[in-house]
């Protein structure tokens, strides 16, 4: 019979002579080797390279519309894929993107541009209504037992067993659809009805003015549209049961029209607009009343609340950046966000509160990340015109733009992420990866690698025609300065982040 034993020697531990030195014994565990850093940052240039070589972000577009599209909306009451659009033409089109169809349309449902869509959540006591978050622990609901010859459980026609051992099938999704355009009507439409040419609005709302945005309430079957004022708007009634006009001490507001309204997904009770006359105004719904104004330097087109944090707003402006304001104390600025060489358009927050997409005048879609001031991508096709609305999707894989070349494009939030089912060994060696890039994001050439975006030529330039510009305008500020007279106090610089307020009231 053999027996295997470990054996060493002294002699391999031991110094050959009294002189020498004892030998050293290496220890191959690759955790403890010690050109580790070295070897890991070699190994995070190659992933960044990577990165950089699969970014194909483009994923699909949409087409259907015969004009461009100017408004878009997506269902957050369970329906994970839908997506509703609005063109120029007046028509408003449902897709889903699983299938990238559209399920339901209405032709001519507005005359002239669709200006604003918003889903309409299942009222409370119909079918599909659900007041907890998607998703959400279910915990406590009753399913019904298997009973087989195997498996425990009591068996059929059983004294206990009543109709709670069933679970209540819910439909995801909301059943309505709420559209406002120029023509100054806003129209509500059952989704479960016919479409094209065939499809009529459930309920038809008159205005004064063309509406240019709309915004439905969380739970309730509550809205409130934009014109020449804010109307608040009961989906039973079809009158307005109330509406919100600036401060009136202010006289810039005579004439003037809101351009975007937005409802508090938290609070709701809180509304937030934006005017052609440059301010951005927050109403509480219980009194009726505006909280505070502020005055911004330019125009805001578009107003978006953070999903998770309440008193976050993002606003999307004219003067080509994007500004989150703390609703608590307008007075500043949290994070001036540039990038854009035109106009902003849109703007939507990813349900994780941490990322949000922008679309621009200049034809390119940018991701941000919350509190970092320069977009972490740029997206653009030489198709793509002119984006004026852009999503998040609920899942926050995926984001969408809507351009005026009358195609909807899907794209990915992650460029070079693969579609499709990862193995573990896969998943693993990306989270590996993943975690390399982010360990050496700062340092040398993985920093250079994941800062470097290649921009079309007139983007480029124009990028190179604003910084000059900038740079020119700060010098001639530090000349002003330097050369004022003796005895005049020079005017202080103003703060980055409140160069594009001119004033706030409250």
């Amino acid at each position: 019979m053999k027996i295997k034993v470990l054996h060493r020697s002294l002699e391999d531990h031991l110094p050959s002579s009294s002189s020498s030195t004892a030998p050293v014994s290496r220890n191959l565990d690759p955790a403890l080797h010690p050109f580790a850093r070295p070897r890991e940052y070699t190994r995070a240039v190659a992933a960044a390279k990577l990165d950089r070589m699969f970014s194909k972000p483009f994923v699909a577009s949409l087409e259907g519309h015969g004009d461009g599209l100017y408004a878009m909306a997506k269902d957050e009451s369970g329906g994970l894929s839908r997506v509703a659009s609005g063109s120029g033409d007046g028509e408003v089109r449902v897709w889903d993107l699983g299938d990238r169809t559209s399920t339901w349309d209405a032709v001519n449902a507005h005359q002239g541009m669709v200006k604003g869509v918003a889903f309409s959540p299942a009222a409370e006591g119909e079918e599909g209504r659900s007041d907890k978050k998607v998703g959400a622990g279910e915990r406590g609901v009753k399913r019904k037992r298997k009973v087989d010859g195997k498996g425990k459980g009591k068996a059929q026609g059983s004294d206990d067993e009543d109709e709670d051992e069933y679970d209540t099938p819910v439909a995801r999704g909301s059943p309505r659809l709420l559209t406002c355009g120029v023509d100054k009507t806003v129209k509500l439409w059952d989704l479960k009805g016919p479409s094209g040419t065939a499809a009529k609005p459930l309920q038809t709302y008159l205005g004064k003015a063309g509406f240019n945005s709309v915004s439905h309430h969380r739970y309730d079957p509550v809205f409130a549209t934009a014109s020449s004022v804010i109307e608040i708007w009961d989906e039973t009634k079809t009158s307005p049961l109330s509406t919100l006009k600036f401060h009136s001490t202010s006289s810039l507001s005579t004439g003037e029209h809101i351009v975007s309204v937005a409802f508090n997904k938290s609070e709701t009770s809180v509304l937030a607009s934006s005017g052609s006359d440059r301010t951005v105004c927050l109403y509480d719904l219980r009194s009726g009343k505006a909280l505070n104004r502020v005055s911004m330097t330019m125009r805001i087109n578009q107003l978006v609340f953070n999903p998770l944090q309440p008193p976050v707003l993002l606003c999307a402006s004219e003067d080509h950046n994007l500004y989150t304001f703390d609703m608590r104390n307008l007075s500043t600025t949290t994070q001036v966000y540039k990038g854009h060489v035109g106009a902003v358009m849109s703007a939507d927050w990813s349900p994780t509160g941490r990322e949000f997409v922008s679309g621009s005048y200049d034809r390119t879609i940018r991701l941000w990340t919350a509190g970092e001031g320069k977009a972490r991508d740029t997206y653009h096709t030489k198709r793509m015109q002119r984006v004026f609305s852009t999503l998040y999707t609920l899942d926050a894989r995926f984001v969408l733009s809507g351009s005026d070349d009358s195609n909807l494009r899907i794209w990915k939030a992650r460029a070079s992420e693969k579609l499709g089912v990862m193995d573990k060994r896969e998943m693993a060696r990306k989270e590996y990866r993943d975690g390399l890039r982010e360990k050496f994001s700062t340092v040398a050439d993985v920093a250079k690698l994941e800062r470097q975006q290649f921009l079309p030529k007139p983007i480029h330039n124009a990028e190179v025609l604003r910084r000059t510009m900038l740079d020119a305008k700060s010098k001639k500020e530090e000349n002003r300065r330097a050369h004022a007279p003796k005895g005049l106090e020079a005017q202080r610089p103003k703060a980055a982040k409140k160069q594009a307020i001119q004033r706030v009231e409250s």
